[in-house]
């Protein structure tokens, strides 16, 4: 891993060192001929009625032609105080008809017209042309018509930096100028790779231990953290992996608690299931050994056999029921309806097993008309688990006490019965709105009281129980009262 990581910033530091070299070679270039530029506009802008006042004051030619004597004379003065310059005699085609110089330097004898005309139109603006002498290179020039007699004849053509002035600036920009820039070119080149350097070994060092957190994290080890402050290249990469890893260490944490809670939930329903099935299979086989048995006896233990099955019936329905309730999709199908007209009829069903041991049921306030919008069937179910436990645990002629009260947008359900206490522990479970699911219930809970509690989350109605007077189990549920819709009046 450290071989490829080196790799990668070697080749970041040998791009980075191109693209500045080229940069600092294209900034050089680019310095350098915006400044020459800049001159030669400037010494044409200065030196633009150069070969006007020629034209005008020498006046070098009559109706017999060019006076070669004067010409020689002012063009030969003009040179004289301006070495740079070259001057021409062209005629309105172009051509090169008189100058001073031998023919020998003369390697162009035309001139394009086109660019004089155009810098007569306009001085403003940096315009080059031929130069006679050499005309691989375009120079700056100053022109001017010639007229006789009201009639142009030609131009005077001043080439305003020769060969002369060339060869002095090539010498001084390479003994000067080149000299200074090439040093410069150099220094900002060292420091470039310098810097590159220390800026491409942090980062490399950086990215070393991104790599070696995330072969950590490979191996399985999910406590491994970047630490990378905020300033950092890599904090948005480190601070989502920080977060990611966390993530993941919270949700294997969950799943092994799930799987411990789910090898619990497992060992209840066996011992729930295995119960009733033993004694049903206990009084089966004593009903193949025992041939002598009284018809009053098989009867009693066929009963008791019967009892046990429909029991253990009802513990797989209950266990169907709840995982079809843990079910992401499910939900409870609402309506509004009278909450006491189903608690009377589940009442009445729960006297006669009551009857069987002396307990008496008593129900106060249950004709209140309150509305609730719940799911009429899990509602009942709710009631009739409830009731059921009551008379389970409630010892022979106890009482079970029901009672229904009113507070502003509630319906409380007060359920108190006098037998045997309810565990610390199964109170804080009842008590704890997040264990909401059977895998959580303690050995103490059955699945009908987790079936209460999973129909009573489910539609968000309170459920809370304690012991009164360190002698009575109370249970209370909190249901919320139907508002009917308030109708708009036309």
């Amino acid at each position: 891993m450290k071989t490829k990581s080196t790799g990668i910033f070697s080749r970041i530091g040998v791009f980075v060192f191109l693209v500045i070299t080229t940069l600092g070679v294209l900034f050089v270039v680019v310095t350098y001929n915006a400044t020459s530029d800049y001159f030669q506009a400037s010494t044409q802008l200065l030196n633009k009625d150069v070969a006007a006042n020629i034209a005008r004051l020498s006046a070098p030619f009559s109706k017999d032609g060019i006076d070669h004597k004067k010409a020689d004379s002012v063009f030969n003065s003009t040179m004289i105080i301006s070495p740079n310059t070259e001057v021409y005699f062209l005629d309105t085609m172009g051509n090169v008809k008189y100058y001073y110089a031998p023919d020998s330097l003369i390697k162009e004898r035309k001139v394009p017209v086109a660019q004089i005309e155009a810098y007569l139109s306009d001085h403003l603006h940096l315009i080059k042309n031929a130069d006679p002498r050499d005309p691989g290179n375009p120079k700056i020039f100053s022109a001017a018509p010639v007229s006789f007699q009201n009639q142009k004849i030609g131009y005077i053509y001043v080439i305003l930096a020769g060969m002369e002035y060339r060869s002095v600036a090539e010498f001084v920009f390479k003994s000067q100028v080149g000299g200074w820039a090439t040093k410069v070119f150099f220094i900002i080149i060292l420091a470039t790779v310098v810097f590159s350097l220390l800026y491409t070994s942090r980062l490399q060092k950086r990215f070393n231990h991104v790599i070696y957190v995330l072969d950590q994290f490979k191996v399985g080890n999910l406590n491994v953290r970047f630490n990378i402050e905020q300033k950092d290249e890599f904090f948005p990469i480190a601070d989502a992996f920080n977060k990611m890893v966390a993530m993941l260490d919270e949700n294997f944490t969950r799943l092994k608690l799930l799987e411990s809670e789910r090898k619990n939930f497992l060992a209840n329903i066996s011992h729930d299931l295995r119960t009733p099935l033993a004694v049903a299979r206990g009084y089966t086989e004593t009903l193949l050994i025992e041939t002598t048995a009284s018809r009053e006896e098989q009867v009693s233990h066929l009963e008791m056999i019967q009892n046990k099955i429909m029991q253990v019936e009802k513990l797989v329905l209950q266990l169907f029921e709840l995982s079809k309730m843990e079910s992401v999709n499910f939900t409870p199908q609402k309506e509004p309806f009278v909450f006491s007209e189903i608690l009377q009829e589940v009442i009445k069903g729960a006297e006669f097993q009551a009857r069987k041991k002396n307990i008496t049921i008593r129900c106060e306030n249950c004709e209140d008309s309150s509305l609730i919008d719940a799911d009429i069937s899990m509602m009942e179910r709710v009631v009739q688990n409830l009731l059921e436990n009551a008379v389970k645990y409630t010892n022979e002629n106890g009482y079970i006490k029901v009672v229904l009260s009113r507070e502003p947008g509630k319906l409380i359900v007060l359920l108190e019965n006098n037998g045997k206490l309810i565990t610390g522990e199964l109170l804080d479970w009842i008590k704890n709105s997040a264990a909401d699911a059977a895998m959580h219930r303690p050995k103490q809970a059955g699945l009908g009281l987790a079936l209460v509690k999973r129909i009573l989350y489910l539609h968000g109605f309170d459920f809370n129980a304690g012991i009164a007077d360190d002698n009575y189990n109370r249970f209370i549920i909190s249901i919320n009262s139907y508002q009917k819709p308030t109708q708009k009046v036309p």
